[in-house]
């Protein structure tokens, strides 16, 4: 299992490679947040592709409350619930933000990007 912020979601999808995400860790969990960023644009492939993902129940949308740690903080919000499910369900995080991964780090939280993911399924 492990949270996921928008970007690997975003790139994974347009490339028609979602399923990775499946088959290296079988649960991903995203925030309702991080659902509207992707499926806002609605005729993308990455739209269609998570809505496919949340049919088949392997990809969970969850509400979360966001750490009063992180209200001041300079990230998005779709950031600050990622990093707060992560923390919540104490499980790595998947993001490619830079300030979002800092963030995560002074929480103990194992973090990841899309290269990680790419060359996982690579090596399975």
């Amino acid at each position: 299992m492990i949270v996921s912020d928008s970007s690997p979601i975003i790139v994974l999808g347009k490339l028609g490679y979602l399923e990775i995400l499946k088959k290296c860790f079988s649960k991903i969990i995203i925030s309702s947040k991080i659902y509207n960023e992707i499926v806002i644009k609605h005729n993308t492939q990455e739209a269609f592709a998570l809505k496919k993902a949340i049919e088949e129940k392997w990809i969970i949308i969850e509400d979360v409350k966001i750490n009063e740690l992180l209200d001041t903080v300079n990230i998005n919000r779709g950031e600050k619930e990622a990093i707060s499910l992560a923390q919540r369900h104490k499980c790595p995080l998947l993001t490619d933000d830079a300030p979002a991964k800092s963030y995560a780090l002074l929480f103990n939280i194992e973090i990841h990007g899309t290269i990680y993911v790419i060359l996982l399924a690579c090596k399975n």
